[in-house]
């Protein structure tokens, strides 16, 4: 016989509603969609390995967007080491041994003595050295100040000048010094015909100014890109305007004003950086914008590698190897050092044509862009 007692449900309380099994907690909103629990009719399938959140309140679409493991860790390795392959491979190419290819010098001197000169130093150095004749001390010192030469031999008897220019840094005047020396047989003293200014006392800070704005200029462009691939180019060029005039303005105020180390004035600094600024950021747009994921490489190998290291400010371009050479004639930060110096030490000599480079440069990228752009709204209406 059965003895088991059966107890009674318990008594609902009169008018409630039978219990109901609790409802299971939605997942959190920050979930990638592929970390929501399958439903069990769902067919399984083979996923990648997705990023997961290890930083709170990480929005889910940046989540979902996240590559897999393997190309996060790879493609960031690829790509770092290639920027640093190009930027050693050019620099230490550069400058490792630099020496002087068609370096113009002026003689002043009788035709016997500047034939020796010629004869002395073609015989050290071949084609270290292109001669220019000048009939006078005062001619060579012309031409000295006004960029056409960088340093002239006054040879008169056994007295040896060099005049030289100061703002071409000192180890271009120490080069020439030694050169001069050579081709005399005995020293020589050097008169700066174009002092430094008193804030710049080795020469470099164009370079240092050039260098930097183009960095900012790379950076914007990514930035912008980033943020709105898809703005409008009228929005995006009065942006950029923005940044090129605030890039001018602060680096007159620092390198002119504060430091002393840019001597042109202040509003020709003003101009060429901006314009410096904005070809860049023009530049590095189109780049991004052409090349698409490796755009950003791209942009920094051609900008920031190859364009200031071919931009004369740490040496001139006639240091520069030959395969590098003729960048130097081309892009923009080598047009903005050739613009600050000449603005600030050469009377303005090759001014134009180097401000007219760098309009060049950004009027012809924006003119990339606005094609590109017409093009993809054309394209828009037909896809759908």
């Amino acid at each position: 016989m059965d003895h088991t007692t059966h107890l009674p449900p318990p008594a609902q309380p009169t008018g409630a509603e039978p219990s109901r099994p609790a409802p299971s907690p939605d997942p959190p909103a920050w979930a990638a969609a592929d970390e929501r629990p399958a439903s069990p009719a769902a067919k399984p399938r083979h996923r990648r390995h997705a990023l997961v959140d290890t930083e709170p309140r990480i929005p889910a679409p940046v989540l979902s967007a996240g590559a897999g493991i393997r190309k996060a860790m790879l493609v960031p390795v690829v790509t770092a080491l290639a920027i640093g392959t190009v930027f050693v491979a050019v620099y230490l190419g550069a400058f490792h041994a630099p020496t002087a290819h068609h370096q113009p010098l002026g003689i002043v001197a009788s035709d016997q003595a500047a034939a020796r000169a010629e004869l002395a130093l073609n015989d050290a150095a071949p084609d270290a050295y292109t001669f220019r004749r000048y009939p006078s001390a005062t001619a060579a010192r012309d031409a000295v100040t006004h960029d056409e030469i960088p340093a002239a031999l006054v040879a008169d008897g056994h007295r040896a000048v060099l005049l030289a220019a100061g703002a071409q840094g000192p180890s271009t005047v120490g080069s020439l010094q030694a050169a001069a020396a050579q081709a005399v047989g005995h020293p020589v003293t050097v008169e700066d015909v174009v002092p430094l200014a008193s804030g710049d006392t080795r020469g470099l800070s164009v370079f240092y100014a050039s260098f930097g704005v183009v960095l900012a200029g790379f950076l914007f462009s990514v930035a912008s890109y980033q943020i709105a691939p898809r703005l409008p180019l009228v929005a995006r060029v009065a942006s950029m305007a923005v940044f090129a005039a605030a890039s001018g303005i602060m680096v007159a105020v620092i390198g002119h004003q504060a430091l002393h180390a840019l001597p042109a004035a202040f509003p020709m600094v003003a101009v060429i950086v901006g314009l410096l600024a904005m070809a860049t950021a023009a530049a590095a747009g189109v780049l991004l914008r052409i090349c698409g994921p490796v755009g950003m490489p791209v942009a920094s190998a051609v900008l920031l590698i190859f364009g200031n290291a071919t931009s004369g400010g740490i040496l001139p371009p006639s240091f520069l190897p030959p395969w590098l050479y003729p960048l130097s004639q081309i892009m923009p930060p080598a047009a903005a050092v050739r613009a600050l110096r000449d603005a600030g030490y050469y009377h303005s000599a090759h001014l134009i044509g180097s401000l007219t480079l760098l309009l060049a440069w950004t009027l012809g990228c924006l003119a990339v862009q606005y094609a590109l752009d017409s093009r993809a709204s054309r394209r828009e209406p037909a896809a759908r």
